[in-house]
């Protein structure tokens, strides 16, 4: 495999029904493929982690497919197909080395501070209207784009709604924090309408700081979020986890202090994200 990927196409949000003989069957319109490859997920019972690599023979029918499939809909859920980038594949000839490839996924939730391609987001917050620090995110378009994507662009209000001004409605100390409710005390909305599909579950509640989606069960993320205070694993493959905080864990630690178990949703001051938005690449 050439070393700048651009003949492997990266696919997530794939539905648990998908295996590789599907991804061959639909992928394969678009030109030869050399293989395919879905990571299984050895720590749980799904199939597979929700995302897989097709290696065409040409690069430009790499191009096509994903011109043609990327928010494309697949087993009732929207895809994400996107150029492979180097922390997706792994180098072995010409071919995708298979065992390498499972076992470089299976570090990647470690390897965040290193992977300089990822987004990385502030959330100012403030108390009582007061601004009181920066808490920095870095998140996994890596793994999980297209949850990403949703997450960037309410930062920066791009579309025309946003994380801005409004409040973090639960703090549970021990637990999480959790905020996005954007059009009203008890709502939100994605930037792909009022809902988005679960993309994947690859990455785990292992550790304080730890970004992921809020939902009313499968497949329903919006704009609502949570930061966890503690590792959370019984939240495992139910909510996409898809970034984690790089700077500010002492900001998130006087939000914690804020909440109460008793009252979650009435904390000690009025906290709001007064500013949000993208951090610079340097």
């Amino acid at each position: 495999m050439d070393t700048s990927n651009k003949r492997t196409v990266f696919v997530s949000g794939l539905a648990l029904e998908v295996d590789e003989k599907t991804l061959h069957s639909v992928f394969i319109t678009f030109g030869e493929i050399v293989q395919v490859i879905l990571p299984p997920d050895p720590s749980s019972s799904n199939r597979h982690r929700g995302f897989g690599l097709i290696e065409y023979e040409e690069e430009e029918d790499a191009r096509a497919a994903i011109s043609n499939m990327n928010d494309a809909e697949l087993f009732g859920k929207t895809i994400t197909a996107r150029p492979a980038r180097p922390n997706n594949t792994v180098n072995s000839g010409s071919m995708i080395n298979k065992e390498s490839l499972i076992n470089n996924m299976s570090i990647a939730g470690e390897a965040t501070s290193k992977n300089i391609s990822n987004t990385r987001v502030f959330l100012e917050v403030a108390f009582d209207d007061k601004p009181n620090g920066k808490i920095e995110i870095e998140l996994r378009d890596d793994i999980v784009p297209r949850t990403v994507e949703n997450f960037r662009a309410l930062c920066t209000g791009e579309k025309g709604f946003g994380y801005k001004n409004s409040s973090a409605h639960r703090i549970i100390p021990g637990f999480m924090m959790q905020a996005g409710d954007i059009i009203n005390p008890n709502g939100g909305r994605s930037i792909y309408g009022n809902s988005f599909d679960d993309e994947n579950f690859t990455l785990k509640h292992d550790a304080p700081g730890v970004l992921s989606m809020a939902n009313s069960g499968p497949n329903s993320n919006a704009s609502q979020f949570f930061i966890t205070f503690d590792k959370t694993p019984w939240l495992d493959n139910k909510h996409v986890v898809f970034g984690k905080v790089i700077r500010g864990m002492d900001i998130l630690r006087m939000v914690e202090s804020l909440g109460d178990k008793d009252a979650p949703t009435n904390p000690k001051k009025r906290i709001t994200i007064c500013s949000c938005g993208v951090i610079a690449a340097k």
